[in-house]
């Protein structure tokens, strides 16, 4: 039973490994059952028996890359370090994982996440692995507001309807109010959609190196949630 495991296991991985050299060369769209079971020499059926859909592929293969990803970004905060020096690093391996793996990071961060009210969801691998990544950030910002609340926009200034959203999701912020977590998202959403311009291509008309304006946009960010990153070189 346990050879007959170990070997499921490594056709799994190497289902899974085809599919991403087809990623990586062909793009989403190259990523079907029929060409990964072409690449292994194996019938259709034959992988059937190991993903019953395109979806559950793609899913499993998302799942491995979220791990990939969020396992990198752990290893940067080794020993003793501040609050600061996290941020900077975690944005900063985010931004480099996803300068290094291109087509990945399109099919991992280009797939929407399953609504977390639909229930059927919350069992897949994709969805699963993204929240394991998403919670990095979102402990990291809770410690930052508990080490030292920043300023944010009082409820009557986000409206009923927005502040009722980010009340709900308060208990994933451990504890943060609407406001502080409204900044939060501000800051996220800031960061990620300059490495994804970045990442595709939109920022070479004016920035042939996005490195410092990333830095510099970080700074700014730091500077706004009272930590101490290091200034832009």
């Amino acid at each position: 039973m346990v050879s007959r495991d170990r070997r499921r296991a490594a056709t799994l991985a190497e289902i899974k490994a085809a599919a991403r050299r087809l990623l990586v060369s062909g793009g989403t769209p190259a990523v079907g059952l029929r060409a990964v079971a072409r690449e292994l020499g194996l019938t259709p059926p034959a992988l059937y028996r190991y993903f019953p859909s395109h979806e559950a592929l793609i899913s499993a293969l998302i799942a491995d890359l979220y791990d990939e990803l969020t396992t990198a970004l752990m290893s940067l905060q080794v020993g003793d370090i501040d609050l600061g020096n996290r941020l900077y690093l975690l944005a900063n391996g985010l931004r480099d994982w996803a300068l290094a793996h291109p087509a990945e990071f399109g099919l991992v961060f280009g797939t929407a996440v399953p609504n977390p009210d639909d229930d059927e969801h919350d069992v897949t691998p994709g969805h699963q692995a993204a929240m394991r990544f998403g919670g990095l950030f979102k402990e990291l910002v809770a410690q930052i507001w508990h080490q030292k609340p920043f300023p944010h926009p009082a409820d009557e200034d986000l409206g009923t309807v927005l502040v009722e959203q980010l009340t709900a999701e308060s208990e994933h912020f451990h504890g943060m109010p609407a406001g502080a977590i409204y900044l939060s998202l501000n800051y996220w959403t800031r960061l990620y959609g300059l490495i994804c311009m970045e990442v595709f291509g939109q920022l070479h008309w004016v920035l042939p190196d996005a490195a410092a304006y990333f830095e510099a946009q970080l700074y700014e960010i730091g500077q706004a949630l009272g930590l101490d990153c290091p200034e832009p070189q």
